[in-house]
């Protein structure tokens, strides 16, 4: 990677992190970064690619892949969803000002669309993974649809209500971390009433 490429993901994370919830502009960018729009398109094509560039630059400066290995080396699946929910509890803190912008302002822009659906379709990988190993152990009541229990990890351990429940409502992260994972378990273990539906794994 290019040391001016590096030098504006590094300046475009700092616009971030100091105007919470917005998510800045090309022209943003570079006029902080001491280059010109043209220079900076010669790095990024488009501002979906700078923030696609943008979220990978910040997982790599938290070790997503660390994070995501130990999650996936944990004994079981129950352990796996708490390693998951301890991985947010810790990684959550220096992500917060880029997922709170991303969130903001996804609905109304559609190169930050582009970056937050990157990063929750890899959030429902997981998710999936994890139900699929919580089923074979027996941890997900038959009644569940696995897609659903999917959803419902992926929903649980989500930087929002993370964000909710420690911020907002001023949980100890160790007792987020309790919490979540206990609700999630819980949860998927316990029959889930589908009507006249007939579930299917």
């Amino acid at each position: 990677m290019s040391s001016t490429r590096d030098r504006i993901l590094d300046v475009a994370t700092e616009l971030v992190e100091a105007r919470p919830a917005t998510v800045p502009s090309m022209s943003e960018v570079a006029r902080a970064t001491g280059i010109s729009r043209q220079a900076l398109y010669l790095h990024f094509p488009d501002r979906s690619a700078l923030l696609l560039a943008l979220v990978q630059h910040v997982d790599a400066r938290e070790d997503l892949a660390g994070a995501v290995a130990v999650v996936m080396s944990a004994r079981d699946g129950a352990a796996q969803v708490r390693a998951w929910v301890e991985m947010q509890a810790r990684r959550n803190p220096g992500i917060a000002s880029l997922a709170r912008a991303l969130d903001q302002t996804r609905h109304e822009d559609d190169s930050t669309t582009t970056a937050w659906r990157d990063r929750t379709d890899n959030r429902m990988r997981a998710a999936t993974a994890i139900v699929q190993r919580l089923r074979r152990e027996g941890g997900v009541h038959r009644s569940w649809v696995s897609a659903e229990a999917a959803v419902v990890v992926w929903e649980l351990a989500s930087f929002r209500v993370w964000d909710d429940l420690v911020n907002e409502a001023g949980l100890a992260p160790d007792r987020y971390v309790e919490i979540v994972t206990t609700t999630v378990l819980t949860t998927l273990a316990a029959p889930v009433r589908r009507g006249a539906r007939r579930a299917t794994a």
